[in-house]
């Protein structure tokens, strides 16, 4: 079973994207379930021809719950499920999400002989582990991070980047980025930069289209508006690529510090010029480390302290990560070595490719 994980900015339009490669794989046969995990409740709506269906969080349960009651199934034949929320301001969006997988357990939803793709749609801009859940939870695998060209679109992705990390141990990958321009004539080589910066790949490009914005007016996918339309087998073809896309052939992604992010976005996310190196590079795009700067050295704050404690705390987090990466042979030790010598110099000065393999 294929279980997709599109994750991205409000507003990117991962819930379009993931709602019509929903369709698409259900129209290629696969038999498919579509997870809308966003508080607003709509990423199905295309799906269920405008309609808003009962979300997990607000419906009656028995003690016995069976996939029937949870499911709602498309004129398409994808079967379609919202966690829902609690209103604007009120309560967590994530205990939503969590409570729906929870529940997903209990009515053996996910059950291999079930469904072939399961695709799940999460906000990807917001700081809560009830958002990471399906890959905490390890209910998700292939994590498919939808951006545009757009620098905080980007940013937002580096953050999903490090949530793939975080769980890396327990089988997670980033498939890549799909980028859903805002503008089709912007230069595309910064995205393209940042996605080496953070050792994935851009899986696709989509560019603005009328069609689905014609589609989403009549709440219908455009798979349904314009089935022999190339937009339509643009987003099929991309997803049979997401489907074939190998987790083994999917590298440990190398998110960025926050500081990092913005220096490098100063630049475009353009190479460190010289081959000086990536943290000597970061240092100059700060203003820091020229010849006629004089820094008087001071004794450490507790700001210095408590960002200390907050590297090593990443180091571990990363280092455990990367060895779960070399055992389950994503990478070589000597690569997993090389990207923890370039995140963190001062704490891997003793430390060897042998010491990843366990």
């Amino acid at each position: 079973m294929e279980r997709l994980v599109f994750y991205g900015k409000g507003g990117i339009g991962k819930s379009t994207i993931s709602a019509n490669m929903a369709a698409c794989f259900a129209g290629l046969g696969y038999r498919v379930l579509h997870v809308g995990c966003d508080p607003k409740h709509d990423s199905t709506v295309a799906l269920m021809d405008g309609e808003m269906i009962p979300t997990v969080v607000d419906r009656p349960y028995r003690d016995i719950i069976s996939p029937e009651d949870i499911v709602s199934l498309s004129r398409s034949g994808v079967h379609c499920v919202e966690a829902g929320g609690p209103a604007a301001g009120v309560g967590c969006a994530g205990r939503g999400i969590t409570r729906t997988l929870e529940i997903f357990d209990q009515a053996n939803l996910l059950s291999p002989d079930r469904y072939d793709v399961v695709t799940f749609d999460l906000l990807g801009d917001v700081v809560c582990g009830g958002f990471a859940a399906p890959l905490s939870q390890r209910m998700g695998e292939k994590v498919v991070i939808v951006s545009s060209e757009e620098v905080m679109s980007l940013y937002a992705a580096n953050n999903i980047a490090k949530a793939v990390v975080t769980y890396a141990s327990g089988g997670i990958v980033c498939a890549g980025i799909l980028l859903n321009l805002r503008d089709n004539d912007e230069d595309l080589q910064p995205a393209q930069r940042f996605a080496e910066l953070l050792n994935t790949r851009i899986i696709g490009v989509i560019k603005r289209e009328p069609l689905i914005r014609e589609a989403e007016y009549r709440r219908i996918t455009v798979v349904e508006h314009g089935p022999d339309a190339p937009i339509t087998k643009q987003l099929c073809d991309l997803g049979e690529a997401i489907l074939a896309v190998d987790p083994r052939d999917c590298p440990l992604p190398t998110p960025l510090s926050d500081r990092d992010f913005y220096a490098y976005s100063r630049h475009r996310f353009a190479s460190p010029p010289g081959g000086d190196g990536r943290q000597r590079w970061v240092a100059g795009a700060r203003g820091e480390g020229t010849a006629t700067r004089v820094v008087r050295a001071a004794a450490p704050s507790p700001a210095d302290d408590c960002r200390g404690a907050a590297s090593r705390r990443a180091f571990k987090r990363d280092l455990k990560a990367g060895i779960a990466a070399v055992k389950r042979g994503l990478v070589s030790p000597e690569e997993a070595l090389q990207r923890l010598q370039t995140s963190y110099p001062d704490f891997t000065r003793r430390l060897q490719a042998r010491d990843l393999v366990t």
